[in-house]
């Protein structure tokens, strides 16, 4: 085997330490220039155990937010008052309910993830209602306009299912030291319908929302799609918003809603939400318009650590 040297000049050495010089300047500003362009005043947690040891680690990506095709943890829990609590049943799959309708309205709903990658997922969720301790309480009430005395409730359950396609917008880069929270663009459409024990003679309830909501009791079908957005800024605020346009039987009596969250954690377990509703409707000649804020206390079961939420927002513990 040979060995072939070449002499170079001292200009020509010179020249070459200039021209990898200027390459390496050249990498460095491109990079920088990248981390200011995606990471701007971004304030991110890392994960330590995911890159080799004296590395800052990355990002935890996290498709784990409610109203998301993402599940939590087979040992972890969101806990809400208000909005959707999830139980983590295996690694694709939650059960799901709400606290705050289970004693007039008792529910329970399973979300399954069928598919992901890096950056996409899709799920499907199907929940069960039972309306009628509801609706009993509201002729026990008195409210005469909403289930007057004559009408006689039947025992039935309503359905809602749903497909739910989420895609991270922006998948971070182990490159980039300061990279923007991860965001969450999530296409939903679904359907609720109403089975009965009987020909229900119940009208739909004209009070906000309700109005479309209970249509599907005189055997409509409502459909609806729509887009959220999930995202959090200064590692312990979360938002959530979303659009839903609604159609009844697909005919011209519709309902556009959104909704937007805003959640505060005062710790790794605790977070307390400000929410807003908003709603108008065009249903069976009833116009309605509405904007309902509520509050929400939200609790984390394993918020950190092994195989627990990634939520974007908390240091993994240490084991």
């Amino acid at each position: 085997m040979g060995v072939i040297v070449v002499f170079l000049s001292d200009k020509e050495v010179f020249s070459y330490i200039i021209m990898v010089r200027k390459s390496v300047f050249f990498i460095v500003i491109l990079q920088y220039f990248a981390c200011l362009l995606w990471g701007q005043g971004a304030d991110v947690r890392w994960d330590q155990k995911k890159l080799p040891k004296k590395s800052k680690g990355i990002p935890v990506i996290s498709l784990r937010h409610a109203g998301t095709a993402g599940i939590i943890a087979s040992n972890a829990a969101e806990l809400n008052l208000v909005n959707q609590s999830r139980i983590g049943f295996s690694e694709n799959t939650e059960l799901l309910f709400r606290v705050a309708e289970e004693f007039v309205m008792p529910n329970m709903g399973l979300k399954h993830r069928w598919w992901r990658n890096h950056t996409m997922a899709f799920a499907t969720e199907h929940t069960l209602y039972y309306p009628y301790p509801g609706l009993k309480m509201l002729q026990s009430a008195g409210i005469k306009d909403w289930v007057p005395d004559t009408v006689d409730v039947h025992q039935g359950v309503a359905m809602r299912n749903e497909l739910l396609f989420s895609w991270l917008i922006n998948p971070q880069e182990p490159a980039c030291t300061n990279p923007v929270p991860q965001m969450v663009l999530t296409g939903r459409a679904g359907l609720e319908f109403y089975a009965g024990a009987g020909d229900n003679q119940v009208a739909p309830v004209d009070y906000f929302q309700l109005l479309y909501h209970t249509q599907i009791l005189t055997g409509k079908i409502l459909y609806y799609g729509g887009l959220q957005l999930d995202s959090y800024f200064l590692s312990r605020f979360h938002y959530s918003v979303n659009a839903l346009l609604y159609s009844v039987d697909m005919k011209q009596d519709y309902a556009i809603e959104g909704n937007l969250r805003l959640t505060c954690y005062v710790s790794n377990r605790v977070g307390i939400s400000v929410m807003a509703k908003m709603a108008y409707a065009d249903v069976t000649g009833i116009t309605r318009q509405m904007v309902l804020p509520m509050l929400d206390l939200t609790y984390l079961i394993r918020p950190g650590g092994h195989g627990t939420i990634e939520h974007g927002l908390f240091k993994s513990r240490k084991k």
